[in-house]
């Protein structure tokens, strides 16, 4: 057999011999080459260890989450039976209710006051939009300096008009409502990006048509743009739902799940039953079903919100 710089010489005009399966390579192999890495990434960090999660979940774990036996449905039975677990679920349903309500409302209504102005609208979205690209942790210790009792500042501003010593970490109305306003505060931003990418994807000539026709934009917002905005309010509010439902870092900065539980959510909850009280198999179990409520949730809403997508002809 000849050395290739041999073959290389003896090809015509000097260029090299194509090697077998080279097209391939240089095509659609190098595609899958490149898709490789990142698919076992994803199966060596999510899938392995979720699907190792929901296993573990019908075992008995011990100290170490070493298994100790088979428990079937125990431990799903054991974390139903603690008082704690059906506060914790209250409080992550009206949480998540308020957050997802209350941010894509807001993000409407900026979407819509912001739409067509030009510059001056990516200038105020550029200033809006800075929350969300800060850290979870750093917005929460922000938000811990603000409402600060003796120093804060939303505690000087309620001075100022007469109520004093205000605590609102500390007080069980209150402490819920704050962590909600910094999911709002955070997230509103950033879901307004997608709802503006949505309202410009009306046509041109369709607005003026619904300005001529329509002045006070009511019923065309009821009868055009909702509908056309259907399937990106499906994923804003699946992506809403999802980042509400996983929210420990504010809670773990700011009240620790107090007062009295009044905050603790279901993500700082399975912090605790996993670090601090070292019971792997309900904490197991609450993220099986963590796992499967978010997979149906997201399923239903997108096919709910898709059927009533506004497709143009």
């Amino acid at each position: 057999m000849q050395p290739l710089s041999k073959l290389r010489r003896a090809s015509p005009r000097g260029l090299p011999l194509a090697v077998p399966g080279g097209a391939w390579l240089a095509g659609t192999g190098v595609r899958y080459l490149l898709l490789l890495v990142p698919a076992l990434m994803v199966v060596a960090f999510v899938a392995v260890p979720t699907v190792e999660t929901v296993i573990h979940s019908f075992y008995r774990l011990n100290a170490l989450g070493r298994v100790t036996g088979f428990a079937g449905l125990a431990n799903y039975s054991a974390l139903f039976q603690e008082p704690v677990f059906s506060v914790v679920l209250r409080n992550t349903v009206a949480y998540t209710a308020l957050s997802v309500v209350l941010s894509i409302g807001l993000a409407f209504g900026l979407a819509l006051l912001l739409n067509g102005r030009g510059a001056v609208s990516r200038l105020l979205l550029v200033g809006l939009f800075s929350p969300t690209v800060m850290p979870t942790i750093a917005a929460a210790n922000i938000w811990l300096y603000f409402l600060a009792p003796q120093f804060g500042l939303v505690t000087r501003l309620l001075g100022l008009v007469g109520i004093r010593q205000a605590n609102v970490l500390g007080e069980l109305g209150t402490a819920l409502g704050a962590l909600v306003a910094l999911f709002v505060w955070k997230y509103a931003p950033y879901f307004t990006l997608f709802l503006m990418a949505g309202l410009q994807a009306i046509p041109q000539n369709v607005r003026d048509a619904l300005r001529t026709e329509d002045p006070s934009g009511f019923q065309s917002l009821r009868r055009v743009v909702l509908p056309i905005l259907a399937p990106m309010l499906a994923f804003v509010t699946t992506m809403a739902v999802i980042y509400a439902m996983e929210t420990i870092d504010p809670v773990y900065v700011m009240t620790q799940g107090g007062p009295n539980n009044g905050t603790n959510l279901v993500m700082y909850y399975l912090y605790q039953l996993g670090f601090n009280y070292f019971s792997w198999g309900p904490a197991a179990a609450l993220s099986g079903l963590l796992l499967g409520g978010l997979s149906t949730l997201s399923a239903l809403s997108l096919i709910a919100l898709e059927r009533r997508a506004f497709h143009w002809h």
